[in-house]
């Protein structure tokens, strides 16, 4: 171990790893640091993604857990199935995609350091002290470097110094169970990514099911967090095993494991990019789809977004991190709040009777193709060019 860095990057998530993955390949003295022993001690994200999304960062097929054919959706009383002749995204297993983003950056030239985690930072003289403590060797350590990168999620550890700090945050939760299941039950979903919308399986949510390899299926729950207290008779955990028994049939599985978190976000991308020698990519700048859950994607998007700002800061003595958090808030502000009002829309005042009816009926005007384009791509075709416009409209007029 060093001493001094150039840059130590605090968290060894897709966004993490692929910040110290790009910076190492730019010749930056980096650090990775991760507070788990192993990769495989929090491999917790669902991880489902378009074919254009993971084709737009340069990974290796090894990080795939299984491709995806269809787009199913089950709401309390309808199934509509979007099928797809060829793979049309990927579950990546987020294990190994965190492995190989670490591993690259050791191949060009960075460190990683695992088992420690981040206690608290000290500004002195252009320069961060960051200090750290692995409680498996209950051992601290400090360590210098002219930039930290908090890319410790929706914690915000590392630019914030505590919750007070923060900016008014929207929460949500979730919940997700990995289990073995037999091939009968695996062979049901083994191509799909399978959503389930409605006030039947989770009043102010929704729930998935998607396929790993070697008859592996992540099965979870997630829902946004407010004062209502109507209609909230189960947990996540409830939601989910009910799906697993009820819906599944697959009482006999083997629960490999159980996790879940609360995801903090704001509604505007109000938060700091940079302050104090500390820049935040990822989670930590609500670097999340709020439609659809989707994060992996935009946290490496802004890692590899981040990059250039940081050499500016390191090779040529200039902070531009104002112009990265302006480009970002540019690009993805008006999506972000679009999303966050549908989802609001659909989740919260969809009635079963209506939301029945617009899947099926969305399910004989549109094809796979199209319903991934506006998912995932946010590309809304003619049809949806009305209700798109419409939208708008009114949430200009809410945000005004």
């Amino acid at each position: 171990m060093k001493e001094v860095y150039d840059v130590i990057v605090i968290g060894a998530g897709p966004a993490g790893g692929q910040c110290a993955r790009n910076l190492a390949k730019k010749g930056i003295n980096v650090l990775l640091v991760e507070k788990f022993n192993s990769f495989y001690d929090n491999n917790f994200s669902s991880a489902g993604m378009s074919m254009q999304g993971f084709q737009e960062f340069d990974l290796p097929d090894d990080v795939i857990g299984q491709y995806w054919k269809n787009l199913s959706i089950q709401t309390s009383n309808e199934l509509s199935i979007w099928k797809g002749d060829e793979n049309k995204g990927v579950v990546l297993d987020f294990a190994k995609l965190r492995q190989f983003l670490a591993d690259d950056c050791i191949k060009n030239g960075g460190e990683v350091l695992m088992g420690f985690s981040y206690v608290a930072k000290v500004v002195s003289n252009n320069q961060v002290i960051a200090q750290f403590y692995s409680k498996k060797e209950d051992k601290k350590i400090s360590l210098k470097a002219k930039l930290l990168v908090d890319a410790t999620g929706p914690a915000r550890k590392v630019i914030y110094n505590s919750l007070e700090e923060q900016p008014k945050m929207e929460k949500s939760a979730g919940v997700e169970y990995l289990i073995k299941v037999n091939d009968q039950v695996y062979n049901r979903f083994k191509e799909d990514l399978f959503f389930f919308l409605g006030n039947k399986w989770c009043y102010k949510g929704y729930s998935w099911i998607f396929p790993m390899s070697d008859n592996v299926l992540k099965v979870g729950t997630a829902k946004m967090l407010d004062n209502d207290k109507t209609k909230q008779t189960e947990s996540l955990k409830q939601i989910t095993e009910r799906i697993i028994k009820d819906y599944m049939n697959s009482e006999n599985h083997e629960l490999i494991d159980v996790h879940g978190g609360v995801v903090r976000s704001t509604r505007k991308i109000t938060e700091a990019f940079y302050q104090d020698n500390v820049v935040a990519i990822g989670d930590s700048i609500s670097a999340i789809n709020p439609l659809g859950g989707e994060g992996i994607r935009y946290a490496l998007r802004s890692a590899d977004d981040v990059a250039i700002h940081i050499e500016n800061f390191i090779k040529k003595g200039k902070n531009t991190f104002a112009v990265f958090r302006k480009k970002w808030r540019k690009k993805y502000l008006f999506t972000w709040r679009l999303c966050l009002f549908l989802a609001e829309t659909v989740y919260k005042e969809y009635p079963d009777e209506k939301l029945d009816a617009r899947i099926k009926k969305y399910g004989s005007l549109i094809d796979i193709d199209q319903l991934i384009n506006i998912v995932f791509e946010f590309k809304f075709n003619k049809i949806f060019r009305r209700i798109f416009s419409f939208l708008s409209s009114r949430i200009k007029a809410k945000f005004k």
